[in-house]
This record gives structure tokens, C-alpha cells and sequence, in this order.
């Protein structure tokens, strides 16, 4: 079977319990830098399905980071090969402006913990079968998605009217991080602390409020996941 390939847009954070989970699966992975491969070489012919991480960059920073008008092709390739995607944080913002939405500086920095809510769609979506209606999750980011033609918001925050949604049947674009586990949440906070300050948070508190948090909310993820893995063509049954 193909390998799932992994676009990384930090030298440092990758896809937490998700690679965990195609691990379980024993489907293979191929993970790449967004800013450092060769986009002629991964295109959607050599992969069953890709997963697109988040950064420190802004979707709408093409002329800054060139590579993200190239992660947005590599998008729209899979997405016209009908293979499944997930995006998380950047990756759903890439995701976003690849199908032609918005992408765009929030009020406020949206970081650490805080409830995330189903719409009436999420609840009804085969991912998100038995989720609750409100979780507290986490997240970390700046921006915001908006107005993205013809997907199906599938939850919001308070500050975040768009924080999942659903393109077609098997493309997911995650503004929260559904895919961390505990080391990715650490690793997150300490190698951005400085900037965390800079806006009025402390990476260790959030750090020990994820110790509280973080066992429900990854226990919730993982459903989500696993179900996006069944989306994969090829596994043996």
C-alpha cells in the first residue's frame, strides 16, 4: 500500500497521536518539510493520503514563505485524486484558501483550552459520531478561516466561528489540534514560550492544565481520527 505522506511546516512538531494511529494500522509514513522538499516528486500518484501540520507562518504569506502556494497545489492534486486529507492549524488554513476561502488575523490569539462546539452539521457528521456537543480542547493559533465555498462548518469557539471543517466527503481541515498527544503539546509550548509571552501566556501553566485536560480530549480525537484513517483506500480488512 502507498505511504500517507506528512507535510511538517515546523523543524520540530509533528503529527502527534496521528502518527501513532497509522502506526497501530502499520501504514506507512513519509513525512516532509514544507519548506525544504521537492513538490515534483510527492505529488497524489505515490500516496493514499495526505496530512498537512501547522506552523508558526500565515496561509496568506505566499510572497514571505513561497512554499505554501506549492502545499496549496499539492492540496488541489489530492483533492482531485479523491484521496483523503486532514489539515491542522496551518494545514487547515492551507486547506481553507486552496478551496478558495479566507484566511484571516484574528482579534485575539486563541491558545490553550477552550470549548469547542459542535454545529448542527458536526453533529451529524460521520466523523464526530458520538462526540460531545461541547469539549474543552486545545488549541494555538492567530488566524482565522473564513467563508469557504462548499464545505460544511463542523464546529466553532467563541473567538473561532470556523474551527473544523469538511470539504466533499474525506477532506478535514482542523483549526484546533486534534492531533496531539502530550509530548506535542509540550513541545509546542517550550519552543514557542518566548512568543506565548510576548501575548500573555505562560507556556508551563498551559503545559500543566494539558496534564488535566488533555486524557478526554485526545480520548475524544482519536475517535475523530481513526474514523478519518478508515477514509483510506487500500488497508486490509
Amino acid at each position: 500500500m502507498k505511504p500517507v505522506l506528512i507535510v511538517q511546516n515546523d523543524p520540530k512538531e509533528g503529527a502527534g497521536q496521528l502518527t501513532t494511529l497509522l502506526s497501530a494500522r502499520g501504514l506507512k509514513q513519509e513525512r516532509v518539510f514544507g519548506y525544504d522538499t521537492d513538490y515534483d516528486r510527492v505529488g497524489s500518484a505515490g500516496y493514499a493520503a495526505l496530512v498537512v501540520l501547522g506552523g508558526a507562518q500565515s496561509a496568506y504569506e505566499t510572497e514571505t514563505y513561497p512554499y505554501l502556494a506549492r502545499e496549496m497545489a499539492l492540496c488541489q492534486d489530492f483533492m482531485q485524486a479523491g484521496k483523503p486529507i486532514a489539515g491542522f492549524c496551518l494545514g487547515a488554513q492551507i486547506l481553507a484558501r486552496t478551496l478558495g476561502g479566507e484566511v484571516v488575523p484574528g482579534a485575539k490569539k486563541e491558545i490553550g483550552w477552550y470549548d469547542l462546539t459542535l454545529t448542527e452539521d458536526g453533529a451529524g457528521d460521520a466523523l464526530l459520531t458520538g462526540h460531545p456537543k461541547t469539549l474543552l480542547a486545545y488549541h494555538f493559533h492567530g488566524d482565522r478561516i473564513e467563508n469557504v465555498p462548499g464545505a460544511t462548518n463542523l464546529a466553532s469557539s467563541v473567538m473561532t466561528p470556523c474551527q473544523l471543517f469538511r470539504y466533499g466527503s474525506n477532506v478535514y481541515g482542523f483549526q484546533y489540534h486534534a492531533e496531539v498527544d502530550e509530548p506535542l503539546v509540550e513541545l509546542m509550548c517550550r519552543n514557542n514560550a518566548d512568543y506565548m509571552a510576548a501575548n500573555g501566556f505562560d507556556a508551563e501553566t498551559i503545559i500543566g492544565e494539558s496534564r488535566r485536560h488533555l486524557p478526554i480530549f485526545a480520548g475524544a480525537c482519536k475517535q475523530i481520527l481513526d474514523r478519518w484513517i478508515d477514509l483510506i483506500p487500500g488497508q486490509a480488512p
